[in-house]
């Protein structure tokens, strides 16, 4: 496969919401950027936000995305699907996650309902697949097959496995759903809104690692300059964690190739 090139844009990627204006900051901050990628989770505050106010964010967020996409210019958002928010939609019928507001249930599922072809569960750029918790070998190949229209998944790019993806969503849902046996989703069989880094790493280390990079939030990071070393160093720049914001208004960026932080690390 012919590697693709970077697009010269940059894409800001911004953690977790769930519930958080601090967004805005980061948009602020970097306003001549292409892309802002949005990870997801943008309900169940950690923080102490009331619910009608998360939801008063969420609605902020699909404003800025389509006032992007209506000024017909350069710039655009994309919202990635996370847990937080599958555990509101009207196919859910388990346990709910921490942090679910019952009182909320019915306003937060008919706003992401309203919105559900707003969001995606991947999104790619050039070889960097983005998704809430990043995409398994295992659960890919376990629950969508070995192939997909006669090409095996080591033979597509990043686009073409994304595509796919966000297909399996709208078509198959359940397929996201909490699986595999570890109570903290570090399972290689979880699902892109689920999986641990441990076990994405362990799932991809003799494939998709060699094929892509990965870009994913759910996992909280507690020290974002460290987190964002070792995801140059130890990780060779394969995986990079975003999951940031409970920091401050931190994000990663990637502009013409390269990997910086954005914020007050």
């Amino acid at each position: 496969m012919e590697k693709e090139i970077y697009s010269n844009d940059a894409h800001v990627f911004i953690g977790d919401i769930h519930g958080r204006d601090s967004w805005k900051k980061i948009v602020e901050r970097e306003n001549e950027a292409g892309v802002y990628v949005f990870f997801g989770d943008y309900f169940d505050a950690k923080d102490l936000i009331s619910g009608p106010k998360q939801l008063e964010n969420f609605y902020e967020i699909v404003d800025f995305k389509q006032r992007l996409a209506s000024a017909g210019g350069k710039q655009k958002a994309v919202m990635l699907f996370g847990n937080h928010d599958y555990h509101y939609m009207p196919w859910y019928t388990r346990q709910p996650y921490s942090g679910y507001l019952p009182y909320m249930a019915a306003k937060y599922k008919r706003a992401l309902v309203q919105h559900l072809r707003e969001m995606q569960i991947a999104y790619a750029i050039g070889e960097v697949l983005c998704s809430h918790a990043g995409v398994s070998y295992e659960w890919l190949t376990y629950f969508l097959g070995q192939s997909i229209g006669g090409k095996n998944w080591l033979e597509m790019n990043a686009d073409e496995i994304a595509s796919a993806v966000n297909t399996a969503f709208m078509e198959n849902p359940r397929y996201f759903d909490f699986n595999g046996f570890n109570p903290f989703g570090d399972d290689p069989y979880q699902s892109p809104i689920w999986v641990r880094p441990p076990a994405l790493k362990k799932a991809n280390v003799e494939s998709f690692e060699k094929l892509l990079i990965q870009v994913y939030g759910h996992t909280v990071v507690r020290n974002v300059q460290e987190s964002f070393n070792k995801n140059l160093d130890d990780d060779k720049g394969r995986y990079f964690a975003v999951d940031l914001l409970g920091q401050g208004p931190n994000a990663v960026v990637l502009e013409n190739g390269n990997w910086r932080l954005s914020g007050g690390v």
